[in-house]
């Protein structure tokens, strides 16, 4: 009876350890959001040390990441670490002309971060040979979606169906990449071996990010939409793809995904707004978790540090900008939580 009674024990314990552990993009995630939580604090000594467990207990460097930290690094005046990670930048394939940032323009006269520039410039020419033919199958999918999207747009603009023969061509595209991506893999910075999640300077490749949006916008086949939205979140939770890269499919993807609430900020007259009162909070939280979006009030510290206070780090959160049509019932149900450094972005 006690040796049943053990076993009954350790399979429940082993079954709720299960359900309740995390997978490894979870806990990569996790270290981020606390470390990006830090900066917006001005901690950089805190931020590096999440940074540094992200990297180390997960085994996932994202390039936003590893950019950061060495920002953190350089902010602290650590230049060893500094010049750790911007190595680390090199062997990733973010390219040289990531280094001729303002940010950077200290270190100009340093042989060690002229060999991490030349080096850059090495890993990345060596990687778009290597994705030669993978990234022109890819770019083949792209040219195809923006040549029908065209079509909805003009020819097609105020039909209220497309024409079968464009439906057709539409899903045919988007399955055929699916598929592409199934037996060739996702391009992901792994692998690709260049930079996906980081921007700011200009990018010799084209990716075919719009084929799966505008199918979960538009598409009208569920099933393959779910599939896009599952390869999605398998990739999530794996470490191939950023949470907050996904923002805008989440938020356009035209209910296959539940909603994540960034409905609740807006841009209006160089200002960022926050709705009062929001409808199904609980709901928008369990579906900001599922998808590893953080909590809305994480986010909106983010926001307004990217919006209002970032000059050198890298925060690709955003507001979908949406028009404001009743004005005084628009300042009556929000609270401003920033003003905008840039009054273009609305």
């Amino acid at each position: 009876m006690i040796r049943l009674t053990l076993f009954l024990f350790f399979t429940i314990l082993i079954f709720t350890n299960a359900l309740t552990a995390q997978s490894v993009g979870e806990q990569y995630n996790n270290f981020v959001n606390e470390a990006e939580l830090s900066i917006v604090d001005g901690d950089y000594k805190q931020a590096l040390e999440k940074y540094s467990k992200a990297f180390t207990e997960t085994g996932i460097e994202f390039n936003i990441d590893l950019y950061n930290a060495a920002v953190c690094a350089h902010k602290q005046n650590n230049k060893e670490q500094f010049f750790l990670f911007a190595d680390r930048l090199a062997d990733k394939g973010v390219g040289a002309e990531l280094f001729e940032r303002k940010v950077f323009e200290g270190y100009s006269g340093s042989r060690i971060f002229l060999k991490i520039k030349q080096k850059a410039k090495k890993v990345r020419q060596k990687s778009f040979k290597a994705n030669r033919q993978y990234l022109s199958d890819l770019d083949e999918f792209r040219k195809k979606d923006s040549a029908y999207n065209k079509l909805r747009l003009t020819k097609y603009r105020d039909s209220w169906e497309l024409p079968d023969t464009l439906e057709v061509l539409f899903r045919n595209n988007t399955i055929n990449l699916f598929n592409y991506v199934k037996k060739n893999g996702y391009y992901s910075e792994k692998k690709l071996g260049v930079a996906v999640t980081i921007g700011g300077y200009k990018d010799d490749f084209k990716l075919p990010l719009n084929v799966f949006l505008h199918y979960l916008e538009m598409g009208k086949d569920k099933s393959l939409k779910n599939e896009i939205k599952e390869m999605y979140i398998s990739g999530m939770k794996n470490g191939e793809i950023k949470p907050s890269f996904l923002t805008h499919y989440i938020e356009m993807g035209n209910n296959v995904f539940n909603g994540i609430g960034n409905y609740v900020f807006k841009i209006f007259e160089c200002g960022i707004y926050r709705l009062r009162e929001i409808p199904e909070l609980d709901k928008t939280n369990n579906s900001r978790e599922m998808y590893l979006q953080g909590s809305l009030d994480d986010y909106e510290k983010k926001l307004v540090f990217a919006y209002c206070c970032n000059n050198d780090f890298e925060f690709h959160y955003s507001i979908i900008g949406s028009p404001v049509s009743k004005e005084d019932y628009f300042y009556k149900a929000s609270d401003i939580i920033g003003k905008v450094k840039d009054c273009s972005v609305e």
